[in-house]
């Protein structure tokens, strides 16, 4: 509203300025339009300084000695537009000074859906979220449970998170025979091992004593050769020996191939030993990688079904059965901007508050 007074001599008294007195708004571009005086920026001034350059402005464009008496006043504004969890949505009236909070309390306060409106849905969204819990429960304790026996495989120091309930269950009693049949298996071929080394260590004497049998019988049968060349030993002799000598060294050959045999076993044996670990750690990352999604997924189911349970109850439930309250998040669009604001931040005109709720912190739902 703007009023423009003048002085009349005359009457000795004010009188309005007609034509110029009356409502105005300020245009989107943040101008101000008065007959004669033209346009001015309104934007960012207080109603004394708009007071003020509009006098000014008016004084210089009807070519007045003195600045006319002006006065402006706010006669309404655009309202703010709260949206989201409330209880009346919509356009509120603004006045100066409006805060988040206060436009809260404008559109009703948040919302709250009274618990027996849909009590069906509460029971099933409940049930979900206990499941949710069990099964994202269960995930973990297998993820622990994986994760110790990869540090017993890799020999590795493990400590279990202090969030997760070690229980002995059908899975945990599953692992565990597992874990023994794998050491029966790691047991079995160590057995292994020892059986094959004392075999060739068996045989390692039997080689030196052919040896030792070979060299003699060699000496013996050139010392009898050179005196069948002199003709003082007789042939059989010499082909006796012979004989003998060649049976020594199939019988040596025969032990080298029996302990090439024996190290291949062993060697088979140490691969098989060494396998069994390798596979058991490259199932349990395999199975770690699938655990990783699965457990966000079902964090996320757990996250769904609370928010929707808040939804329908309008309060949340804490796990020693109290109260606790929602709490307000204040989300503010002004001039294409989007920005999170504290409850006491001051609003404009035309700004969009959009309301939602969170839970307080360390607060979960229950099947209550």
């Amino acid at each position: 509203m703007v009023r423009v007074l003048t002085w009349d001599f005359r009457l000795n008294s004010l009188s309005g300025w007609q034509g110029l007195s009356g409502e105005y708004s300020i245009s989107p571009e943040g101008n101000l339009h008065l007959p004669l005086a033209g346009t001015l920026a309104a934007e960012g001034l207080t109603q004394a300084e708009l007071s003020d350059a509009a006098g000014e402005l008016l004084r210089r464009r009807a070519g007045l000695d003195e600045q006319p008496m002006l006065s402006i006043e706010l006669v309404s504004s655009l309202p703010v537009y709260v949206l989201g969890s409330v209880e009346t949505r919509g356009a509120v009236s603004y006045r100066p000074g409006l805060t988040a909070r206060q436009a809260l309390s404008l559109a009703g306060g948040l919302f709250r859906a009274p618990a027996a409106q849909n009590i069906a849905r509460t029971i099933v969204l409940s049930g979900e979220i206990t499941e949710a819990q069990s099964q994202l429960r269960a995930l973990r304790d297998e993820q622990a449970r994986i994760q110790q026996e990869l540090a017993e495989l890799e020999n590795a120091p493990f400590a279990a998170p202090q969030d997760v309930t070690r229980s002995d269950d059908v899975q945990s009693r599953l692992q565990e025979a597992e874990r023994e049949a794998r050491q029966v298996r790691l047991d079995s071929y160590s057995d292994l091992a020892v059986v094959l080394g004392e075999k060739a260590d068996r045989l390692n004497q039997q080689l030196v004593l052919r040896d030792e049998q070979i060299a003699a019988t060699r000496e013996e049968l050139a010392s009898i050769t050179s005196l069948n060349e002199r003709g003082l030993a007789v042939n059989a002799r010499v082909t006796s020996l012979s004989s003998a000598l060649s049976e020594l060294e199939a019988k040596r050959l025969e032990i080298e191939t029996a302990l090439l045999l024996l190290d291949e076993q062993r060697n088979q044996a140490a691969r098989d030993r060494d396998t069994i670990t390798t596979d058991a750690i490259a199932s349990r990352l395999a199975r770690l990688v699938q655990l990783e999604p699965d457990i966000a997924n079902a964090e996320i189911g757990l996250s769904t079904a609370q928010s929707q349970l808040q939804v329908e109850m309008g309060v949340v439930m804490s796990d020693e059965d109290e109260t606790a309250e929602p709490l307000p998040v204040f989300t503010l669009t002004r001039g294409g901007q989007e920005q999170e604001v504290s409850p006491s931040a001051e609003l404009h005109p035309g700004d969009t508050l959009e309301i939602t709720t969170r839970l307080p912190e360390n607060t979960e739902l229950s099947q209550n």
